[in-house]
């Protein structure tokens, strides 16, 4: 039973520190995001929703497409791929079918809901993991414990929202971004699956922390009364990943129910799908480990204590 015991303890340092182990691929976003703005100096600050790209015609192929920037204007609110002023002046929507346009408003979704999960991420770190105050507070194990890899998960989001943002730009309707969402979920989503394993042990440390350090708690009220924070709390915050790739999931469904039978469309979309579906999977069953792991350190502490 001891022997097993220390086996689960193993698995626990390893699932923790899984993080670390992913610094190559972080990394490699890094590198791939420097280069790109070496190359496009625009294409190095994603902030908000975005465009899409055209099937082109006899009298647009040769034309430059429209620059939709709904994803560097952060004031931007456009909710319908159909309400930017750049496909309503186009003259797009008297040519596509209804259906193509409702596939047109599905893949927007993805990409705009992409952008607004990047800004959330973002306002995580900046607002509150790098907070000065709260960097005092914490010791580095208890920041390490609450706030994992979330740098890691949001290098993975700025890339995979730069790839989409190139994508829509390229033309005024949108050919694909399934294709994009499965190279990147085989590429780069592992990190998802570290952020959400180590989802146990967040949980309990925001709670201990609440408890036992009433300064955090102070920190951790004020900066949610922030405005930029739009009524959420911190915890909304540190769940967005597991959020988000689940979500991910729906939004391939939903194009995946718009996208023609048998069609280049469809066989990506069912990829992609495929590969998230695993990546959800893996990310429960991480959880499932983790609180099985910390169950069974609880209990051994109880066998100690009453041993002593």
């Amino acid at each position: 039973f001891s022997c097993n015991l220390s086996d689960l303890l193993c698995s626990l340092l390893g699932l923790l520190y899984q993080e670390y182990r992913d610094k190559s691929t972080r990394e490699e976003i890094e590198t791939r995001r420097l280069q790109d703005s070496q190359t496009d100096p625009e294409e190095t600050s994603p902030s908000e929703e975005t465009p899409s790209e055209a099937e082109p015609t006899n009298t647009t192929e040769n034309k430059a497409p429209p620059q939709i920037s709904l994803l560097r204007n952060s004031n931007s609110r456009f909710n319908l791929w159909q309400d930017l002023p750049e496909i309503r002046s186009s003259g797009v929507l008297s040519i596509l079918q209804p259906d193509e346009i409702k596939l047109q408003e599905a893949m927007f979704e993805l990409v705009t809901s992409e952008a607004s999960y990047y800004k959330s991420l973002n306002l995580l770190v900046s607002h509150f993991m790098e907070n000065e105050r709260l960097k005092k507070i914490l010791h580095p194990s208890e920041a390490h414990i609450l706030f994992s890899n979330v740098l890691d998960v949001m290098a993975v989001s700025e890339r995979f929202l730069l790839d989409l943002e190139q994508r829509v730009e390229e033309n005024i309707v949108i050919s694909d971004v399934c294709d994009i969402v499965y190279q990147h979920t085989i590429s780069h989503f592992s990190v998802y699956i570290t952020y959400v394993s180590n989802q146990t042990y967040q949980e309990r440390t925001y709670k201990q922390l609440l408890q036992d350090k009433p300064a955090f708690r102070e920190v951790i009220s004020q900066l949610e009364l922030d405005p930029k924070c739009k009524g959420l709390s911190f915890s909304s915050f540190l769940i967005l990943p597991f959020q988000r790739i689940t979500r991910l999931k729906l939004l391939v469904q939903n194009i995946l129910k718009k996208v023609e039978e048998k069609s280049d469309r469809e066989s990506t979309a069912l990829d992609a799908h495929k590969e998230l579906e695993t990546v959800v999977k893996a990310c429960n069953e991480g959880v499932r480990k983790m609180s099985r792991t910390e169950q069974m350190i609880s209990i051994q502490k109880k066998l100690e204590f009453k041993i002593k």
